[in-house]
């Protein structure tokens, strides 16, 4: 088995960068979220949190949200994730989702609110500029 190492995507046009940290347990996700597959872009960041969770066995993780934008189809795909995320929590874990959004962008704060309607994860709503 090969040890587990930190996950850096570079961010594009249409996909935001995306950072998972082993050490602290953190996933990032900062831009766009509009890839033309968005199965394919999310799989990796799936993996690693699994292979994360099975190999170090954490106290707590934190996922943080610094979206622009996110289409219907990437929704529905890391709706997928962060059921995963919901199972760890009502299993024990300790999960945290946080949606930062800039002031005026209000569709990205009631995505985050509607976030917090639809899962059993504590979600932080933080408003930035």
């Amino acid at each position: 088995m090969t040890e587990l190492v930190d996950l850096f995507i570079p961010a594009t046009t249409e996909t935001p960068e995306i950072k998972c940290e082993k050490s602290s347990g953190r996933i990032m996700m900062v831009g766009n979220l509009i890839p033309s597959d968005p199965q394919s872009f999310l799989a990796p960041i799936h993996r690693w949190l699994q292979s994360y969770v099975t190999t170090y066995t954490p106290q707590n993780i934190t996922v943080e949200f610094y979206l622009t934008f996110i289409n219907g189809c990437s929704e529905h795909h890391l709706g997928k994730l962060l059921k995963y995320l919901e199972e760890l929590h009502i299993n024990g874990m300790s999960v945290k989702v946080i949606c930062h959004y800039e002031n005026e962008d209000l569709d990205m704060k009631e995505w985050g609110k509607d976030l917090s309607m639809a899962l059993r994860i504590p979600i932080e709503l933080v408003e930035i500029n």
